[in-house]
């Protein structure tokens, strides 16, 4: 028995052994079912052949892709590289809708799984012609499911052939899936999503400037700089959505492969040499680089998009902007007598730099192209000298209102003391007479006399208070203006109501302008309101010193123009203090006059 026992146990245990090494071989063979995996990818150099069709070709030229290393540079011809791995599906996906995402590329792509050729099939057509940053994803048919085009058990093979004249040919590992269609469709959404919101942002952003150019010419700011500004602003915004995700689909790769980029570009550079250019003028040597590059652009329009002519048109449309630019900088350099400002030399510099990126460096993958990026940023910066010239004329506007403004004052008190010195003493000579001779002249001729020069003298008082104020001289237009309003409401018969009178303390200028707007807004009132009561108000709320001027006529006429003498030049002394001034109907009729001055200006 025991010789037995001493027998089998080996057996069992050499037994067992076995069972488990067949365990661990099965858990190493069988596919997990609910795991897709993808093997290391490799690259190789195709030189025009196709490893399809030359297996023999394609033997030891495979590379490991981690070891493929890309040059830093390259011409922007058309090239071509093959990729390829493989991976593994489990049963778990066999009803399900498989898809083959690449992630954002920069090239046309030609897909094959097995042998079969995806790019060609009807749903992924679309996805030969390519767009920049785009997401792609490639269907696995279902209908080949169950025959030989997926396997379940084995590996099955990934080839991807890249070709383009633009970007570097690459693939990023980390961002191809095998998975259902529906979650790489959400996945390749948000991705491309966020590419639109990098690129609309852009083009928001120029429209605005391009808004704001518009605005600058409807207030008067036509200078040619202006103008240049708005279509140089155009043309980025242009070359930047004819390359982008947010164009619909067939239009969008219409736009991408067609002339409109690099039109869009040629022109934005041609603008922006003429704006950094001294004078605003071309040198004969770019002039006559305009002209060729014209010719470029025409035969590339004329020209196939895929041949290799019009890849070379391309290049060289490229090489012309770049001479176009270089020759404005060594203008700006060289010249003496045309110095340009050290900010568009660096701008120049910037942009140079941004079309030679675009041109030689071989590693972009940003969602707009480096030298629509320089010149969006050439944009701010002429949007800023375009802004600090339209404030400069603003400035010089301003002065020259004021300086005007300051004239007709000194001529206003020029007439007061006129009419005080001459009138009103000649008034006073004749009243003098008349009290001497009272006794020679006919009966109630000299008391009809009398009246007459003492009215006359009234009214000249009256005119010697509006041309010339002496209240306002302590610094506070309150008290003048109360006291006018009295005067004028006596002598028209209307009733005055001064419901506040806050003092200030203003700067004896800045009070004689409030005193003006008052007087201007009085005298509406008073004259072409017909109103039967006016209601003064004089407020200091928080920062500010309100003057409300109210009555009960009958409010503004549809037709009133704001261009008349009196409106006008409220709105001059307006804009000399600073001020806010609001005219408006009152809902029970009648007018309110509101200004605004600020007290620490």
């Amino acid at each position: 028995m025991s010789r037995i026992v001493r027998l089998f146990v080996p057996c069992w245990l050499a037994l067992i052994g076995l069972l488990i090494s067949l365990s661990s071989f099965a858990e190493n063979t069988i596919v997990d079912p609910t795991a897709i995996s993808i093997s290391p990818w490799k690259v190789m150099e195709s030189g025009g052949r196709s490893p399809l069709n030359e297996p023999t070709y394609a033997t030891g030229q495979w590379r490991s892709i981690k070891d493929y290393t890309l040059p830093y540079f390259h011409l922007p011809i058309q090239d071509e590289r093959w990729f390829k791995a493989s991976f593994i599906i489990g049963w778990h996906f066999k009803n399900s809708q498989l898809a083959l995402s690449l992630g954002p590329l920069f090239a046309d792509a030609e897909v094959f799984v097995n042998g079969v050729n995806l790019s060609a099939l009807a749903p992924n057509k679309a996805s030969r012609s390519f767009r920049r940053s785009q997401t792609k994803i490639y269907l696995l048919p279902r209908n080949k499911l169950w025959y030989s085009f997926l396997d379940f058990k084995k590996d099955n093979q990934i080839w991807v052939h890249l070709m383009s004249n633009k970007e570097p040919l690459m693939l990023q590992p980390q961002q191809i899936k095998v998975a259902n269609y529906e979650a790489l469709a959400l996945q390749a959404k948000d991705s491309d999503t966020l590419i639109k919101i990098a690129q609309g942002g852009m083009v928001a952003l120029l429209l605005a400037f391009c808004l704001f150019s518009i605005f600058m010419r409807a207030v008067g700011f036509k200078e040619r700089e202006n103008n240049l500004f708005g279509s140089y602003v155009i043309c980025v915004a242009g070359g930047i959505l004819s390359d982008s995700l947010l164009l619909p689909d067939y239009v969008g790769y219409w736009s991408a492969h067609s002339i409109l980029p690099f039109l869009f570009a040629s022109v934005a550079v041609l603008i922006l040499v003429t704006l950094l250019s001294p004078k605003q003028r071309l040198s004969a040597f770019s002039v006559v680089l305009v002209l060729f590059n014209v010719l470029v652009l025409f035969c590339l329009l004329v020209n196939d998009d895929r041949s290799f002519s019009s890849q070379w048109l391309e290049v060289l449309n490229q090489l012309i902007n770049m001479m176009i630019i270089l020759q404005a900088l060594a203008i700006s350099f060289v010249r003496a007598e045309s110095a340009s400002p050290l900010s568009n030399r660096l701008l120049l510099v910037l942009v140079l730099l941004g079309s030679c990126v675009q041109f030689y460096w071989a590693f972009d993958y940003s969602p707009v192209q480096p030298f629509n990026i320089t010149l969006f940023i050439a944009a701010i910066v002429l949007l800023l000298n375009v802004a600090q010239r339209f404030k400069a004329m603003a400035s010089s506007l301003l002065a020259l209102s004021n300086r005007l403004v300051s004239i007709r004052e000194k001529e206003r008190a020029r007439l007061t003391r006129d009419i005080h010195d001459g009138v009103g003493q000649g008034l006073s000579t004749l009243k003098l007479l008349i009290n001497l001779n009272a006794s020679k002249l006919p009966e109630n001729v000299g008391d009809m006399l009398k009246t007459e020069v003492s009215t006359t003298s009234e009214t000249l008082k009256s005119v010697i208070r509006n041309l010339k104020p002496i209240e306002v001289r302590a610094g506070s237009p309150t008290q003048a203006v109360i006291s006018l309003a009295q005067h004028n409401c006596q002598l028209s018969g209307i009733a005055l109501n001064v419901f506040s009178k806050e003092d200030v303390v203003l700067s004896q200028e800045r009070a004689y302008q409030v005193y003006r707007i008052g007087q201007e807004a009085l005298n509406n009132a008073i004259k072409h309101s017909g109103a039967k009561e006016i209601t003064l108000s004089f407020e200091v709320i928080e920062a500010f010193y309100r003057v409300q001027i109210t009555d009960d006529g009958k409010g503004l006429k549809d037709e009133v123009s704001e261009d008349s003498y009196g409106m006008s030049s409220m709105h001059e002394r307006t804009m000399i203090l600073g001020a806010n001034l609001t005219i408006n109907n009152r809902e029970l009729g009648g007018t309110t006059v509101l200004l605004e001055v600020p007290i620490n200006d």
